[in-house]
């Protein structure tokens, strides 16, 4: 797709979300863009700001958003953005750069010297920034300005260090046409790190090969510790792969026991020291004094060790430690990009020896997320008067997803694909997530932002028990995920959407500006939470046959949303900064216990309690049929593949393995007339068995090769 091309689509995205959301154009672009880039770990958790000020000094301040304070580097984030309404790319010039560069500075400067959140009003969420750079300045070890533009800059931009702001370092990214461009088209998350160690450190890695397939390469390394310092100072937790950083909840301190090793034997580190093990997409190898040596790396990925990384930095940053002496053990393992998604998984779960990562990361490649996926692309809404066609929600299990399948498009294409699935009719794993907490009374957790509840929500579907394995707790649980659990998200995403849109609407009257979500999140909230006490269940089935909240769920949801924002905003005494406080349970209790009359008819919203358990009950029995089916359809088409045959012949020769019953079932199941004599789940169930057994022995079927 050529650069003017993607205008024309990037600006298409901002004029929808400009409707949808009641922002001008600048505000729609820099939240599309912001979407799109929250899990690139060089960007993060967005948080809204419409800011503009002076300074003490008569400085311009302005700003459009920051990036929460990321616990793992102690990184923050502060952006702004420039529109251009334009059919034809424009140019960004230097000139802009720094004027817009300076206005961030502005606040950052103000904020930390002259006590600026004592003149900004605590509904603003550029209240709780302001504060943070004020109170936890030692906290932050790196600034980033993101500076957004659908401009191309003059020259091509890479990331740079532009000095300190009070002591602290400050690196700038410019978000131009051309980078967004590559960034949309690609199917990656993130941009990759290009790391060139002959010029960080001023010498590579030495390493020797361990092991490699036509996949893979693993090499064992020994890394400097001030060399693996200098990688986590000057990258932070782009190092660290997303869902480890997210699960793991670092918090960038100095493990103790690592400090004092540090401190009184640091020659010992090696041997004392798990060491880390890491990935890359890419890794060039040099031969020096007759030694192998990695001097430079692709896309370098921490997948265990994030937090003794962090801890060695700690050590030489905070406590003054020399790392001189200090030497660590290295798995590094190359991995190509079309195998990452599948191998890295498998390569964090069972390098976390010390932190158990729930439900093997919960990565996008994750039984649950291909259910909901599979779920998504078959199921239609129910034919609603005036509309011709039945549409679909687009489950979202990596992101950009959506905009990639449509991406290559032509035009009548596009225009196809978008009546499927309308563009407003996305839900991503984040959103789910945010989606099921809500409903589930944890509006708290929701507040925490998208990665901690969705690392929540993860937990659900981990096992607890050492001795099931995470395939067979998704077993037991899965057929409480299937349609109907779907049809339910998609009635809540609605739901959700219409409170956005209150929300919005309000926007000149009584809303103030400011922590949307967590508005969002506990009025959504609190009208289940009433609707319970009151001995009833909201009627999701209706609202998703419906395919619209209706009049008496958007009528309460209009009475609570002022009160709501009125508790939110004046928090408990000593308590100054909402978004903390909306992380606390304890502020859900007090919105919880708010007394408010009904307006509305509850029955008109609402089942019984009793009609609700059964309806549940049903669903969970269709969900089990459901996954029997599937599992015959699977067994079936092994069959017809000549894969049961195959593995009948290897099992002459691993008699350990199979028993003589084990082999009988398998030579039924060779033939197409003798499986469809397995009409029971339970053989079923035994051929899954056996295929992965003897796939963890070595066996491979031709059709797999």
């Amino acid at each position: 797709m050529q650069i003017d091309e993607f205008l024309v689509e990037l600006s298409q995205l901002v004029a929808r979300r400009s409707t949808a959301s009641h922002l001008v154009d600048t505000l729609a672009f820099i939240s599309e863009v912001a979407d799109r880039l929250e899990d690139d770990p060089v960007f993060g958790e967005f948080e809204s700001i419409e800011y503009q000020g002076t300074t003490s000094r008569n400085r311009t301040m302005k700003l459009h958003g920051f990036n929460r304070l990321d616990e793992s580097d102690g990184s923050i984030g502060l952006v702004i953005g420039k529109w251009e309404d334009t059919s034809s790319p424009q140019t960004l010039n230097s000139a802009t750069v720094s004027q817009m560069s300076g206005w961030l500075e502005n606040f950052i400067r103000e904020s930390i010297e002259n006590d600026l959140c004592e003149r900004i009003t605590e509904a603003n969420p550029a209240y709780e920034l302001a504060l943070q750079l004020r109170n936890e300045q030692r906290k932050i070890n790196r600034i980033r300005f993101h500076i957004f533009s659908n401009s191309v800059l003059s020259n091509r931009f890479k990331e740079e260090l532009q000095g300190e702001i009070a002591g602290i370092p400050v690196e700038s990214h410019i978000w131009d046409l051309q980078r967004l461009s590559a960034i949309y088209q690609s199917n990656r998350e993130r941009e990759v790190v290009d790391i060139d160690l002959t010029t960080l450190g001023g010498f590579g890695i030495p390493c020797i090969e361990a092991a490699k397939s036509d996949t893979l390469r693993s090499y064992l390394c020994v890394i400097r510790g001030d060399q693996l310092a200098d990688l986590f100072d000057r990258y932070g937790s782009r190092l660290l792969e997303g869902n480890v950083r997210s699960f793991l909840g670092m918090k960038g301190g100095v493990n103790k026991g690592i400090r004092a090793t540090i401190q009184d034997e640091p020659s010992l580190f090696f041997a004392y020291n798990n060491g880390i093990a890491a990935t890359a997409s890419d890794v060039t190898i040099q031969s020096i004094d007759g030694q192998h040596v990695i001097t430079n790396l692709i896309d370098l990925q921490i997948v265990n060790g994030g937090q003794t990384t962090a801890s060695i930095l700690s050590a030489r940053k905070k406590d003054k430690l020399s790392l001189q002496d200090v030497s660590v053990q290295m798995k590094l393992t190359k991995v190509l990009p079309e195998k990452a998604q599948e191998l890295i998984p498998s390569i964090a779960e069972f390098s976390n020896t010390q932190n158990k990562v729930a439900a093997a990361d919960f990565f996008a490649n994750h039984p649950f997320h291909r259910k909901m996926e599979e779920v998504s692309r078959r199921l239609l809404t129910r034919s609603i008067a005036g509309h011709r066609i039945q549409s679909k929600w687009f489950y979202e299990r990596s992101r950009g997803q959506f905009q990639n399948e449509r991406l290559y498009l032509s035009k009548s294409e596009k225009t196809s694909f978008e009546l499927q699935y309308p563009p407003e009719q996305l839900i991503s794993k984040t959103d789910l997530a945010k989606y099921s907490h809500s409903w589930e009374e944890k509006p708290y957790w929701v507040s925490l932002g998208a990665q901690k509840n969705f690392s929540r929500f993860a937990a659900k579907f981990s096992s607890k028990d050492g001795d099931i394995t995470e395939a067979e707790h998704w077993q037991a649980i899965s057929a409480s995920y299937g349609d109907e659990y779907f049809k339910s998200m998609v009635a809540i995403a609605i739901i959700w959407k219409k409170m956005e849109s209150i929300v919005d609407a309000a926007r000149n009257s009584w809303y103030e500006g400011g922590y949307r979500i967590n508005i969002v999140t506990y009025t959504i909230a609190k009208l289940a939470h009433d609707v319970r006490k009151a001995g009833g269940e909201i009627d999701l089935e209706r609202v998703w046959n419906n395919q619209d909240a209706g009049p008496e769920i958007s009528g309460r949801l209009e009475q609570l949303a002022p009160h709501i924002q009125t508790s939110l905003l004046l928090p408990p005494p000593g308590v100054k900064n909402v978004g903390e406080w909306c992380k606390k349970e304890a502020c859900w209790e007090s919105i919880s216990q708010l007394r408010l009359p009904w307006e509305v008819s509850i029955k008109a919203m609402a089942i019984t309690k009793e009609a609700h358990s059964e309806k549940k009950v049903e669903e969970k029995k269709k969900g089990s049929v459901d996954i029997g089916i599937n599992l015959q359809a699977e067994t079936l088409a092994l069959c017809m593949s000549g894969y049961w045959a195959a593995l009948h012949a290897w099992t002459g020769n691993r008699t350990d393995i199979f028993s003589p019953t084990d082999r009988a079932l398998l030579q039924r199941a060779s033939t197409t007339q003798g499986f469809l004599k397995l009409n029971q789940e339970a053989n079923w169930k035994k051929l899954i068995a056996f295929k992965k057994a003897a796939e963890d022995e070595g066996f491979r079927h031709a059709a797999q090769k």
